[in-house]
């Protein structure tokens, strides 16, 4: 199984996170273009990067197909949590880093990361988190789990410690 070398996450914005948003804004920008996908307000799921969601007592979990040859900016995960891929080959990048997945994995995600993520294979992997209340209401857990941005991701910790 492969290991997931980031151990933490710097509280700034590093530069290549800072480079990492000036990409997904562009992506954004041209979203009217076949084949790029996002609007900076929500995770994509559509018929090429389809998501399935699972259930379980205080678990939620998150299936998310990638075609081979495409790439992904992450959002910003609240949680630690684990994920696992059941298929293909990804490159995850990392605050600079870079690391190779070749199905089956599973590794760690730190709280605070966000990556870009290329799919060399078509790709199948799964993110599972806590789910405390139990809720099957998306958009709740979407706003406790993700942000779109780090700026985002800052103002929502900063009220949640407040």
């Amino acid at each position: 199984m492969s290991k997931n070398k980031i151990e933490s996450n710097k509280k700034e914005l590093s530069n290549f996170t800072a480079e990492l948003e000036n990409l997904q804004d562009l992506m954004i920008e041209n979203n009217h273009i076949e084949g790029v996908y996002g609007d900076g307000k929500s995770l994509v799921n559509n018929e090429v990067f389809r998501i399935e969601h699972e259930f379980a007592d205080q678990l939620y979990m998150r299936k998310m197909y990638m075609p081979a040859n495409s790439v992904v900016v992450s959002a910003v995960h609240h949680t630690e949590h684990f994920w696992f891929l059941l298929k293909g080959i990804i490159l995850v990048t990392t605050d600079g880093e870079t690391v190779q997945h070749i199905a089956p994995c599973y590794t760690k995600s730190m709280k605070g990361a966000k990556r870009l993520i290329v799919a060399s294979e078509d790709v199948l992997f799964i993110n599972v988190h806590k789910n405390p209340t139990n809720t099957q209401e998306l958009e709740e857990i979407e706003q406790s789990l993700y942000s779109m941005t780090v700026q985002e991701y800052n103002k929502k910790e900063k009220l949640w410690q407040e």
